[in-house]
């Protein structure tokens, strides 16, 4: 992942200001569709559109792995949609990476090229990454989880996350060697 130089410091300072803007501290716990309520982003469900639209029932069921969220572009404004059929940690991860999007004002792009495969701008999908464990975790929530010794699953559950994000989030703040180190 090859990000623009002090992009990742940029990435922190944002999710804490997200964390501020919404009455929380650096080390709090973010839910993604809250973040999403106070940007004015609607958040829908795979399994609302397919109650409107069967075809996408299949996203939900045998393509599940296919799609974990998407943006739709209406003007100036976004609507996320989100795989529900996916667990939570997912959900939240992938809520995560398409509000960064948005706090990057990353523009909208096609989703498929001109053969019909998926169109992929990697250099903003890495941004979106990187910016949504961010807002998952901060640097300074991994430090406190390293600090207090909290227990994977303990930490899995108060922020929300997969253990591989709770794992990539200690390891890229450097939490982790200072965990390893304390224990």
């Amino acid at each position: 992942m090859a990000l623009r130089r002090g992009f990742k410091a940029e990435a922190n300072r944002l999710s804490v200001l997200m964390r501020k803007e919404l009455g929380l501290g650096p080390t709090a716990a973010l839910s993604p569709v809250r973040l999403a309520e106070h940007l004015e982003i609607p958040v829908r469900t795979f399994s609302a559109a397919a109650a409107a639209d069967p075809r996408v029932g299949a996203l939900l069921g045998p393509e599940r792995e296919a799609v974990s969220a998407l943006t739709v572009h209406l003007g100036p404004r976004r609507m996320i949609w989100v795989n529900d059929s996916h667990d939570e940690s997912r959900q939240n991860s992938s809520i995560g990476h398409e509000l960064a999007h948005a706090l990057l004002q990353h523009p909208p792009g096609p989703a498929l090229d001109a053969r019909g495969c998926r169109h992929w701008d990697g250099e903003i999908e890495d941004e979106a990454s990187w910016l949504s464990g961010a807002l998952l975790i901060t640097n300074e929530a991994a430090w406190s989880i390293a600090r207090r010794q909290m227990a994977d699953q303990a930490a899995m559950l108060r922020y929300g996350v997969s253990k591989q994000m709770l794992t990539w989030r200690l390891n890229a703040s450097g939490a982790a060697g200072q965990r390893k180190r304390s224990a």
